[in-house]
């Protein structure tokens, strides 16, 4: 396939149906013109206010924080649940970055640390895996990533066709290309191949058909099995890298060292290793994680998710697994 997606912008995307997308981005394009500080600090009381009314979306996280941090008491995890949903507002309200910010803009505000590494790899001719999870800066990282790099990402297909084109279209500037993910991986090994470096973020339950249970933060978690399978096909490095938001307002892309010796010889050792890594990623920030992601929806044994589903018995909040493992040493 050729890497023209999304393609051209077509006159269609004019039609009236599409005037309210249209108009969105570009109130949102102005909310550009306020100062970041303004914007971080308008995103953080957004998110106050969206802890207070968002109660499904509250209830996850608080299952997910109870889950993977038993150490904590309820007063610790109630503080952190009110940080992620500030992060994750700053986010939204900072994006405009993402999807316009200038080159100015960009050196202000950005910056990549243990880059030497990836660079020496990628320089040597030998493929990159950009391991990392999902942090609510994600989209950050992935812009600091494709102005020094070239970088394949993944994309869902939106069903509305503005949204589908404009997303996929901002996701593709600089040095970066895109693929969606119904298109499966041959575009992935085939961009690797070809001296891209492959943006991949596996920390999510895409059922029992696709995934195997190993431990996430000592749990059974359901967990896709295609990274040491990739680097096995490949020859790839796994470099992981999280994306902080400081206090100062800049955006840090921390790529730590290329995993060594990975993948071995044990399969379900590899994808257990792999979500090691993850977890470490995700405390070097853990406010800046997105927790609203229900990261334990599928149970090894069946049982109802902990997670409260309409319509659907014996669902809701639920202790952490008995069979879960301590929670690791700081």
């Amino acid at each position: 396939m050729d890497w023209n997606y999304p393609g051209p912008f077509r006159r269609a995307l004019l039609a009236p149906r599409y005037w309210g997308i249209w108009l969105a981005l570009g109130l949102f394009r102005l909310f550009m013109l306020l100062p970041q500080r303004w914007r971080l600090a308008l995103g953080a009381r957004m998110g106050e206010l969206s802890l207070e009314r968002a109660a499904k979306r509250r209830a996850i996280v608080r299952t997910n924080l109870e889950w993977c941090f038993p150490e904590l008491d309820d007063a610790a995890r109630e503080a952190r649940a009110r940080a992620c949903f500030r992060a994750a507002a700053q986010s939204f309200a900072d994006y405009g970055l993402v999807w316009w910010g200038s080159r100015r803009q960009m050196d202000e505000r950005m910056f990549i640390t243990g880059a030497e590494a990836l660079e020496a790899t990628l320089a040597a001719g030998r493929p990159a895996i950009l391991l990392t999870c999902h942090s609510v800066f994600l989209d950050y990282g992935a812009l600091s990533l494709t102005r020094r790099f070239p970088v394949l990402g993944m994309i869902k297909h939106a069903r509305n066709p503005a949204v589908d084109w404009f997303l996929a279209d901002r996701r593709s500037r600089l040095k970066g290309i895109v693929a969606r993910r119904d298109h499966g991986m041959r575009p992935v090994v085939r961009a690797l191949r070809e001296g891209y470096a492959f943006f991949y973020v596996p920390d999510e339950d895409l059922g029992p058909e696709r995934s195997i249970f190993v431990p996430f933060f000592g749990i059974p978690t359901a967990t896709v099995e295609a990274l040491p399978r990739l680097v096995k096909m490949t020859g790839a490095a796994v470099f992981p890298f999280t994306t902080i938001l400081h206090e100062d307002g800049r955006y840090e892309t921390r790529l730590l060292p290329p995993l060594a010796d990975y993948p071995g010889t044990d399969e379900r050792a590899d994808v257990a290793r792999m979500n090691l890594e993850l977890e470490k990623l995700i405390r070097l920030a853990p406010d800046q994680y997105m927790w609203s992601l229900r990261l334990f929806q599928t149970r090894p044994d069946g049982s109802p998710p902990p997670y409260a589903m309409k319509g659907k018995p014996g669902s809701g909040p639920r202790p952490r697994p008995a069979d879960a493992l301590p929670p690791r040493e700081q």
